[in-house]
């Protein structure tokens, strides 16, 4: 495995802008040389350093765009076996204890909040964290990385429902409109625990560390947007993250939007056919 200490690291995730701005990246990644992470479907586009898989659904779907020298991370409880059904080559397993984000953890006095806070115990990373890219984030600051950027990590409410319904505008950098098979409330659900965890990931990482990290493409994560880096003009089409203030709102992330909150077959196959 390459070793990251004491190296800058880039974190790409599937996000459209990873494609909609490639020239700006490529120039990025040649002055820069940074040890790159590729997170789940990134193939097609560029190929990464260390490549982390952390869905089964996407590892199924997208195992033979791999190229056959990456160097594969997977979470410890990915199972083998689907591994093994598809890749023949050498890969690393890490540890780590995902938790999920409850009704109550906005209260940081709360037992709720205290679950989630980013540690590491017995080689395993714990904390409230699920998409891969937060991951790869926590696993590059307890391995040594001197700065951590992040490209394509868009969130999946950057555009509007409209936009992405006409597919004038994707959610991940490969096929069309709504490209992860769930519904924008429901999207806008991932978004807000996603931030949930950045957040901690960052007070973590300046705390024990030193220092934060930034993403350089556009994102609906704008605490942690430098868009100073790759100078992209603003997309006025694109959102504003609107934080839930109430109750009310903060229920209906947690647990009203998760009814139905899968597209119909039809709608599937519009966007993904």
């Amino acid at each position: 495995m390459i070793n990251i200490k004491n190296k800058q690291v880039l974190i790409v995730a599937a996000g459209s802008t990873v494609s909609k701005y490639w020239n700006k990246i490529e120039k990025f990644i040649k002055d820069v040389n940074p040890v790159i992470i590729g997170t789940n479907n990134i193939m097609h586009i560029i190929k990464p350093d260390i490549h982390f898989w952390g869905s089964a659904k996407r590892w199924r779907k997208f195992y033979h765009l791999v190229d056959k020298d990456s160097n594969l991370m997977f979470p410890h409880y990915f199972e083998k076996k689907i591994i093994k059904k598809y890749w023949k080559g050498v890969y690393q397993m890490f540890g780590c204890e995902p938790r999920g984000w409850k009704f109550g953890s906005d209260d940081e006095r709360s037992h709720q909040y205290k679950r989630c806070r980013m540690t590491v115990k017995k080689g395993k990373m714990r904390g409230c964290f699920g998409d891969i890219s937060t991951k790869a984030i926590f696993w590059s600051y307890i391995h040594g990385a001197n700065k951590i950027t992040l490209i394509g990590s868009d969130g999946y409410s950057l555009y509007s429902k409209k936009d992405y319904e006409e597919k004038k505008e994707r959610q991940h950098c490969y096929g069309e409109g709504y490209t992860d098979g769930f519904t924008y409330d429901y999207g806008r659900r991932r978004d807000w625990l996603k931030y949930k965890t950045l957040r901690e990931l960052y007070k973590y990482g300046k705390q024990k560390y030193g220092f934060g990290f930034e993403i350089i493409t556009p994102t609906i994560y704008e605490e942690f947007y430098n868009s100073e880096v790759l100078k992209i003009e603003k997309d006025p089409n694109q959102q504003k993250w609107v934080e839930p203030t109430t109750d009310k709102e903060r229920k209906y992330l947690y647990e009203g939007c998760r009814k139905n909150r899968m597209l119909s077959k039809e709608q599937w196959y519009k966007y993904n056919g």
